[in-house]
């Protein structure tokens, strides 16, 4: 596991010796609501243990470190990173045409004009 806390610009660091740390702020700043789901700790109704926080952690959900700001976040960056690359594996590939003018892109970029088809960049060139 990589742990990563967020940065008030939204962006991620790791924790690294600071690992336990922060740790032990998600735990106490997260807990278990009324229908077993996680939550916000002055929601919960009972505190979430260390295995329930790292079973959070490792499906790639970010828990709260503080309750202070809305950046205040940590993240498993392996776990993250793997349902990234998953969602990625997912997604069907974009169909590409080419136009008159001769540039190569997305169907649904293509335009029509009173030359043929084009690409948004070169439309106003062709349409006269």
């Amino acid at each position: 596991m990589t742990l990563q806390y967020q940065l008030s610009n939204g962006s991620w660091t790791d924790c690294d010796e600071r690992t336990e740390e922060f740790l032990v702020r998600c735990e106490k700043f997260n807990g278990i609501d009324a229908a077993g789901k996680t939550c916000p700790a002055f929601r919960a109704v009972r505190p979430l243990t260390r295995d329930e926080l790292l079973a959070e952690l490792s499906a790639g959900r970010e828990l709260r470190n503080a309750s202070g700001d809305w950046y205040c976040n940590c993240r498993d960056a392996e776990a993250v990173e793997s349902l990234t690359a998953a969602r990625r594996a997912a997604q069907p590939p974009i169909e590409m045409r080419r136009c008159t003018c001769g540039h190569t892109v997305p169907a649904a970029l293509v335009m029509s004009s009173s030359r043929g088809s084009s690409c948004p960049e070169c439309y106003d060139r062709m349409s006269v």
